[in-house]
């Protein structure tokens, strides 16, 4: 049975100040930054060789992509990116057909619900940074081109170009060094488990479970079997984190039968999943919606030019989900960002660069956004800016002073909108989510008990839900402090309870039953 832990603390509440100025620590980027700038350098100077530098930049839209394979293993990265690269090659066609109608309402409409589509697929899937910003910014982005006269074919075809230079710059890297993917992961899984050992609260101990799943499902993403190396090293951590929970019987030296604790659930099983009401995903997908709807027209009503960039902005300040503080802190900086941004577009349109030297432009950008949109969300928008205009065309189209207005009064708009959102729109979401994430942990929990403890998919499943509840009760704790201490102290012993199943699951012997299930099962009644 779970074993007797003390009295667990609050998550910690970050603070609005720290979190708008923090610079945190993200790792040596300058292989992915420079990935990035490949990604659009390479396809965009072939073009203009080809002698069509005028639609160069729309390369750009393709070569986002690479931004989605960062971190993941070179067996499955190309395909990742390949991924993405059709998806923004599928938002760049949709941006274009809305484009040819000249509609505001075709605009908002096309846009918001790619925002939509994205926000719950990258939620559901919990796919993390740099999430669902860049399909609504490239279907923006085609839009505009096509509005100002942009070939579609030209722009597609480059959407395209860039895309396939991502898919074959993404995979750079394995020259130098085909296993450093996975053996960071198991590095970072390591560590987390070294903190939860000094400190065995229900929040380090989810940062440490979070962190043992995501290396192994990098182990398994790399291909690595039983016997390997990071394999043996990774079942040896995981082993001393189970042990920590008290529980008697230690695990084997070895992956019991030679097998391997199971990857994340498969894609249809996540996206179902937060196919509730209540469901994180779902929340924040609505409250995109809404948001995003409303300030493009309101932004169409007031007159403005492009009001994709309200529809934008209001989509970044509410993409992360649930918790007040950080996304009040993400519209203070989408907003100084964008100021900052369009100074530097404003530097860059007087100096007319054409041909090389725009592409050297728009990829020193994407260099610096690789850099810090894991780090600071408003200096990584300082260099987004300019590139979304610049690859929309925006530059091309008269002068840039009304462009700058237009796009800093309805970045306010975005902001504005979905800063009032959060206390508008079903205020007490957090709650709900809180609540249905528990009742997840408590019936993957007795499911597991009922199959037995050799249930390999079960004991998966159950990670998943504890890693989403303890989620879900950070976001309370930021939006609602004084509820989630009166909820927390019976959370907080859930959490435990899951943790220590899973570790009693480990412990259990190959086909063995599980010693106190009725003890067990009122537990998570």
């Amino acid at each position: 049975m779970p074993s007797e832990l003390p009295e667990d603390p609050l998550p910690r509440v970050d603070r609005s100040r720290a979190l708008l100025f923090a610079l945190p620590a993200a790792g040596r980027r300058w292989s992915a930054g420079l990935r990035a700038a490949a990604a659009v350098a390479l396809p965009g100077a072939g073009v203009v060789l080809a002698g069509h530098a005028d639609v160069a930049l729309f390369v750009t839209f393709g070569a986002f992509a690479v931004l989605y394979g960062e971190g993941r293993p070179y067996r499955v990265r190309a395909r990742v990116v390949l991924t993405a690269a059709a998806l923004l090659l599928l938002v760049a066609a949709l941006g274009t057909a809305a484009g040819r109608t000249g509609s505001k309402a075709a605009v908002v409409v096309v846009v918001t619900a790619v925002a939509i589509l994205a926000v719950y697929a990258v939620d559901a899937l919990r796919l993390g940074p740099p999430g669902a910003l860049f399909f609504a910014l490239v279907c923006g982005g085609a839009l505009v081109a096509t509005e100002a006269g942009a070939d579609p074919a030209a722009l597609l075809t480059c959407t395209a170009l860039g895309g396939a230079s991502s898919v074959i710059v993404s995979m750079a890297g394995r020259i130098a060094d085909r296993d450093k993917p996975e053996r960071v992961a198991v590095r970072k899984a390591i560590k987390a488990i070294d903190v939860a050992a000094e400190n065995p609260g229900a929040q380090a101990r989810h940062a440490a479970g979070s962190a043992i799943s995501a290396a192994w499902n990098a182990v398994h993403d790399a291909g690595q079997g039983p016997g390997s190396e990071l394999a043996t090293t990774l079942f040896a951590a995981h082993r001393r984190f189970a042990d920590a929970t008290g529980t008697e019987a230690g695990l084997d030296e070895a992956p019991p039968g030679g097998t391997l604790p199971l990857a994340r659930p498969s894609v249809g099983y996540r996206l179902r999943r937060s196919a509730s009401p209540r469901s994180h995903a779902t929340v924040t997908a609505l409250r995109v919606g809404a948001a995003c709807a409303i300030a493009g027209s309101l932004s169409a009503a007031l007159g403005l030019t492009r009001p994709h960039w309200a529809v934008l902005s209001a989509l970044v300040v509410l993409q992360q989900g649930t918790s007040r503080v950080h996304a009040n802190v993400r519209g203070l900086q989408r907003f100084a960002g964008t100021a900052v941004g369009l100074g530097l577009f404003a530097t860059l349109s007087l100096a007319e660069p054409t041909g090389f030297a725009v592409v050297a432009a728009i990829a020193a950008l994407q260099f610096c956004i690789e850099l810090f949109v894991p780090r600071n969300y408003a200096v990584a928008v300082v260099f987004i800016t300019p590139v979304a205009l610049l690859a929309g065309g925006a530059s091309a189209t008269g002068p840039v002073g009304p462009v700058i207005r237009d796009r800093l009064v309805e970045t306010a708009i975005g902001v504005a909108l979905a800063m009032l959102a959060q206390y508008l729109l079903v205020p007490n979401a957090h709650r709900k989510t809180f609540r249905w994430t528990e009742s997840r942990v408590r019936a993957a929990a007795r499911t597991l008990l009922a199959t037995g403890p050799a249930a390999m998919p079960l004991r998966r499943d159950l990670q998943f839900e504890l890693e989403g509840t303890t989620r879900a009760a950070i976001d309370s704790a930021h939006n609602d402090l004084a509820w989630t201490r009166r909820h927390w102290p019976a959370h907080a012993e859930l959490v435990h309870l899951g943790y220590d199943l899973l570790a009693a699951c480990w412990a259990s012997a190959p086909g063995g039953q599980l010693a106190g299930t009725q003890e067990w099962e009122q537990a998570f009644r």
